[in-house]
């Protein structure tokens, strides 16, 4: 049982003469020196503990659903760049093929005026 500070004082105070300060501290050291409603039962702490533990099996399991989250919307991200790059390039060839014509036409040109 916890004993409060007034009660705590009156006992030191009686062992005090038969015992002598040092042992009456030695002994008032075995009792727990806070209120009761400040211990912690085993009982108290497994609640807690498995309190503790569900949320963070809800925790995981939202994290796990963000991710799958992320995932998704990094896959579309990873699609639609592929899109893009694949316009890029057909544009790309399209104005090499053009440049590659048009520099053909003009060595031409210039090898009939020659």
């Amino acid at each position: 049982m916890a004993l409060d500070a007034a009660h705590r004082a009156s006992i030191f105070e009686k062992l005090r003469p038969i015992l002598g300060d040092e042992d009456a501290n030695v002994l008032m050291s075995e009792f727990p020196s806070v209120e009761g409603h400040e211990l912690v039962t085993k009982d108290f702490l497994r609640a807690e503990l498995a309190r503790l533990r569900e949320d963070m099996a809800l925790t995981k399991g939202e994290v796990r659903g963000e991710l799958a989250e992320i995932r998704e919307e990094l896959a579309l991200t990873r699609g639609d760049l592929r899109s893009e790059i694949s316009a890029l390039e057909t544009r790309l060839t399209v104005r090499l093929g053009s440049a590659i014509a048009a520099s053909t036409a003009l060595v031409a040109t210039i090898g009939l005026l020659s």
